[in-house]
């Protein structure tokens, strides 16, 4: 067995510094764009729906015709 080396506080830190640092740097290139898809997407689905519930009422809801005499 070869001798185990302690690893130091500051080595630790500057490694995951670099390893997030590629994440955070991805993370903020595609933010703008992230929102965008997102803000379409649900705009999408809200149209969907209130499309979809127009045509459900107009099949549930009958015309009645209320002659007074």
């Amino acid at each position: 067995m070869s001798p185990t080396r302690h690893v130091e506080r500051a080595e630790l830190e500057t490694a995951l510094r670099d390893l997030l640092g590629e994440g955070e740097q991805t993370a903020r290139q595609y933010a703008g764009m992230t929102v965008g898809l997102a803000g379409a997407v649900s705009f999408l689905a809200m149209v969907l729906a209130f499309l979809m519930g127009r045509r459900r009422g107009r099949r549930r809801n009958a015309v009645i015709e209320i002659r007074r005499s």
